[in-house]
């Protein structure tokens, strides 16, 4: 069986690499850094168990050698250029990155956001941009 935790934890590990940004797994704190009235960078994984793709065998069994984990990584910055820097480096940090048998890249089938979202219900605002991905182990 294709354990989740560590995909997680690799993954995590890896935006924890991304210079200047705070990395949170699945919540956002109510009191995030700020400098000077204005939210620094983070990004949050949204994270699930994944699952399994393959058809029964005969025997009506899954094999679960195998895993689809579909998740986003939603950046969050102060103000649009600096989401968009931020968005880039996770793109750079995550694209191809080995986690378990398999490689992570941009879901072709997630939504894919192409503008900041201005979060106004939140003191202070911020702008925030979802990526969505897959990594499907084997």
């Amino acid at each position: 069986m294709v354990e989740v935790t560590p995909l997680a934890t690799a993954i995590i590990t890896k935006l924890k690499t991304v210079a200047g940004i705070s990395v949170y797994d699945g919540f956002v704190p109510k009191a995030v850094p700020e400098a000077g009235g204005f939210i620094l960078p983070y990004a949050v994984l949204w994270l699930g168990a994944g699952d399994n793709p393959d058809e029964p065998t005969s025997c009506g069994t899954h094999n679960t050698d195998t895993l689809v984990l579909d998740f986003q990584v939603t950046v969050v910055a102060s103000n649009t250029p600096a989401v968009r820097a931020v968005a880039e480096a996770v793109k750079q940090a995550l694209t191809n990155l080995q986690a378990g048998k398999g490689r992570i890249k941009p879901n072709p089938d997630g939504f894919n956001q192409q503008a900041p979202i201005l979060d106004t219900q939140t003191t202070p605002a911020r702008f925030m941009l979802p990526l969505q991905w897959r990594l499907i182990t084997n």
